[in-house]
């Protein structure tokens, strides 16, 4: 198996992209820690995980906090004798232009999107250059190379998600640590709905137009044309962590179908 025995930490492990990452990666051998602040849906992730065989912990954990994130290092380490991979997965879409966004709209999504990356990456790089080397991979999006309206503090969190990998990469090429980026496209999950209920102050858009009447459903499009799957970038992140990515850092692997060449 691809990750036979390796321990990885998966933050936003409970749903969407990162429940699809932690579901693949299980299967390809490794040791899950489920890190997440829905600890309803994180229950079930684990409990789902060690039906089937696989070794799992749920870490509840805000990635915001300093103390949650050394805490989910530190139960990690404690429980399984070290750390190998870390995919930083955990975000939240919450909108608004540059002018809409107030300052605290503006430092959440930065600390939950971007500061968090910091956060782990600090508490777990000891662990990972003890280890003798792994691989960290972080999920940023096309919003941080393109532009999208009424998204002023995700795509500049993204967008330097996308430069802080290719910082950490240089920083800890020495030590065999692998570090990259993953940047979907429009992927089909929850997650502005799981983001307006841990976010609820920032469920309103004060500068979005009123709801326009829902449209007739598109006709099927092209595979390359729709949305994409949460396994598409599971499959990407699997690559990223495996022993067969092991001469690829500081690259951003875009995960976007045709959208990211026809804009």
């Amino acid at each position: 198996m691809r990750l036979k025995d390796k321990v990885a930490i998966v933050t936003g492990g409970a749903n969407g992209i990162g429940r699809a990452t932690v579901e693949l990666f299980a299967r390809a051998g490794a040791k899950l820690v489920v890190a997440d602040r829905d600890t309803r849906a994180g229950k079930e992730c684990v409990a789902q995980l060690e039906a089937g065989g696989s070794q799992a912990l749920l870490v509840p954990a805000d990635v915001s906090s300093d103390t949650d994130v050394a805490t989910l290092v530190n139960q990690t380490t404690r429980r399984w004798g070290g750390l190998d991979i870390l995919v930083n997965c955990a975000g939240v879409d919450i909108s608004g232009s540059v002018v809409d966004t107030e300052p605290e709209r503006w430092q959440r999504v930065l600390d939950v999107n971007l500061a968090s990356a910091y956060r782990t990456c600090r508490f777990a790089l000891p662990h990972l250059i003890e280890r003798g080397g792994g691989s960290i991979v972080n999920i940023a999006s096309l919003q941080g190379m393109y532009g999208w309206p009424r998204y002023a503090a995700y795509a500049a969190s993204k967008a330097g998600l996308i430069g802080l990998t290719r910082q950490i990469a240089a920083e800890y090429a020495d030590h065999n640590i692998r570090v990259n980026s993953i940047s979907p496209g429009g992927i089909a999950t929850q997650l502005r709905a799981n983001s307006d209920q841990l976010e609820p102050r920032f469920a309103h858009d004060p500068g979005a137009p009123p709801p326009a009447a829902a449209p007739a459903p598109p006709p099927e499009l092209p595979r390359l044309r729709r949305a994409g799957l949460p396994e598409d970038v599971a499959w990407a992140a699997l690559f990223l962590a495996s022993e067969e990515a092991a001469y690829i850092t500081g690259h951003n692997l875009v995960v976007g179908g045709v959208l990211s060449v026809a804009l």
